[in-house]
């Protein structure tokens, strides 16, 4: 057959298949992807921009979001919606995952306030669910210190547009939810008349504030030199009580959440510094991190490799279950840390598997030196309660000061950015080790994932 009796055949079929003949269309070659089901995707906010991987492969997917100024904590909602906080932009940004194209992007506040750090998503309370901005302020303002709910129910008509605001004390700020009530916990770092507050937020136009607790009230004494520096919330649905690390003095604060008048019992530890709080699964225990005692620490000085200690609180009785010693790199940790770059290391993050059983602590170096550094990831076993158990720690890259993680929606594998290396290290929750390491195109500053099989990475604000 001549070339020109092939070319009027071709022309011939075409055309028969454009009048509605018996041939099957072929597969779409551009599929829609606001449509198509998105694969593992972990998206990684750095300095300047908002960029997103595909997990199987490890490479990077298609778009970029610019205009990202300092970012901090990244969330994903249900439909694939990322949100995070753009602190020197004073702006909340909501990106489409899918096309990485910008959804909305609006002022933190329209009360004076700044600089949004800490995000949370509300627990959902009569088909209502808000994304909280914390807006930490500047130059220690009282009036640049607020706290903004961004409506992200589903399919609600102000879906992603600011819907109520109130004023906090002096910043940073942290919190946590009633997981039966619309209320809410704020601590105050550099405060001393407003420690804590718990406000009501059932009318979100008019969040009313419940109670508020003083440095006095609390029993201790505080100037803006020495506060008491609260710095990390968690409520257990056991209890209904939400605990407050105060880590100048040393203790956690259980605050009766959900009372008409909440009061409050002040739990003594033996440690300062730290903050980071989180419940246990089933609500029983409270895990919170300090800083000491730690190796060469006064004036109690911890163990040769110590980096800080875990206090486990017990919410059924409101008191002390346990306080382990953190070894840098694990129970076996033999030399010590003095003189070498790691040698101020702590415990920054607390992430708990999803099964309950193992808690991840994710280290930082300090923040005021930029030679310190931190290359584990601490694990305790706290399978069995009233007798936690620190693993071996896994050796991951090298960051200095705090660096991001995310917990995989399906809690298989937990990613540790390792922002000096510009590397992931991607962990097996069930062997404890690395199995990849991910090197990135940026330097991821905050994280998380995300899959149409499993949704988002869990979210830091409902009461689970």
């Amino acid at each position: 057959m001549s070339r020109r009796m092939r070319s009027l055949l071709l022309v011939a079929a075409t055309l028969l298949g454009a009048c509605g003949g018996d041939s099957k269309p072929g597969p779409n070659p551009d599929p829609d992807p606001r449509t198509e089901p998105l694969k593992p995707t972990l998206f990684v906010a750095s300095e300047g921009t908002l960029v997103s991987y595909d997990v199987e492969t490890g490479r990077q997917r298609e778009g970029v979001v610019q205009d990202v100024s300092s970012p901090a904590d990244l969330q994903v909602l249900e439909d694939a919606t990322v949100m995070l906080h753009l602190t020197s932009r004073d702006e909340v940004l909501a990106v489409d995952g899918r096309t990485l194209e910008e959804r909305a992007r609006f002022a933190s506040s329209s009360m004076g306030g700044e600089r949004p750090t800490h995000s949370y998503v509300s627990p959902s309370r009569d088909g209502k669910r808000y994304w909280l901005t914390l807006n930490d302020g500047r130059g220690g303002r009282p009036d640049s210190s607020t706290a903004l709910f961004v409506d992200v129910t589903p399919e609600s008509p102000t879906y992603l547009q600011p819907v109520g605001e109130v004023r906090l004390g002096v910043g940073h700020h942290k919190a946590s939810f009633s997981g039966t009530r619309e209320r809410f916990i704020v601590s105050n770092i550099a405060d001393c008349d407003d420690v804590l507050s718990v406000y009501d937020y059932s009318d979100v136009k008019g969040i009313q504030k419940v109670r508020t607790f003083s440095a006095g009230e609390l029993g201790f004494a505080c100037t803006l030199s020495a506060p008491l520096l609260p710095h990390g919330c968690a409520t257990s649905k056991v209890s209904g009580r939400a605990y407050c690390n105060l880590t100048g003095p040393g203790v956690i604060v259980s605050v009766e959440l959900d009372a008409p008048s909440p009061g409050f019992k002040v739990i003594y530890t033996g440690g300062k510094g730290g903050g980071y709080t989180l419940a246990s699964r089933d609500g029983r225990f409270i895990y919170s991190l300090q800083e000491t005692p730690r190796e060469g620490g006064t004036p109690t000085p911890g163990a040769s490799c110590q980096v800080g200690q875990l206090v486990v609180v017990d919410a059924t009785t409101d008191s002390i279950a346990g306080q382990l010693p953190l070894l840098y790199r694990g129970p076996s940790c033999a030399s010590g840390l003095g003189g070498t770059d790691e040698a101020r290391a702590q415990g920054s993050h607390l992430v708990l598997s999803q099964d309950g059983k193992t808690l991840f602590i994710t280290a930082s170096a300090a923040t005021d030196d930029v030679s310190s550094r931190v290359r584990q990831e601490l694990v305790v076993d706290v399978s069995q309660p009233f007798s936690w158990v620190q693993r071996a720690s896994i050796a991951v890259g090298e960051s200095t000061g705090t660096h991001g993680d995310a917990l995989s929606p399906d809690g298989r594998s937990l990613y540790v950015a390792n922002n000096v290396d510009g590397t992931v290290s991607e962990l097996d929750t069930g062997t404890l080790s690395v199995v990849r390491t991910l090197t990135l195109s940026v330097i991821a500053r905050t994280m998380s994932l995300f899959s149409s099989e499993h949704g988002p990475s869990e979210h830091v604000g409902p009461i689970h």
